[in-house]
């Protein structure tokens, strides 16, 4: 005897729950650690030792040297030319004929 299997496809339904996600907010308090860098200014003194100069005068006479300029006159013999201008009386003989009556 030979066995046949056969299939029959039957459509039972079977209830299942479906769940459906719905997004509701809820308030809730949530800390967060803040770290904030803040300049902690430290002031410290450093000592520079600094040479203090101390001007101290001393007068002191130098002689120095002077050249000094005298004027002294000394005569150089120089030639002139001047013109001179001499009037001497010309004599100039004219001839007038007068008739004597």
């Amino acid at each position: 005897p030979r066995i046949e299997t056969q299939y029959v496809d039957r459509i039972v339904e079977v209830p299942q729950v479906q769940y459906i996600e719905k997004i509701v907010e809820v308030p809730q308090i949530q800390y967060q650690e803040v770290i904030r860098h803040v300049a902690n200014i430290v002031t410290q003194e450093i000592v520079r030792h600094v040479p203090k100069v101390e001007i101290q005068t001393i007068e002191r006479i130098v002689e120095v040297p002077q050249i000094q300029y005298v004027e002294k006159i000394v005569e150089v013999p120089q030639i002139q030319y001047q013109e001179i201008i001499k009037h001497v009386a010309r004599v100039e003989v004219q001839e007038i004929v007068r008739h004597v009556p």
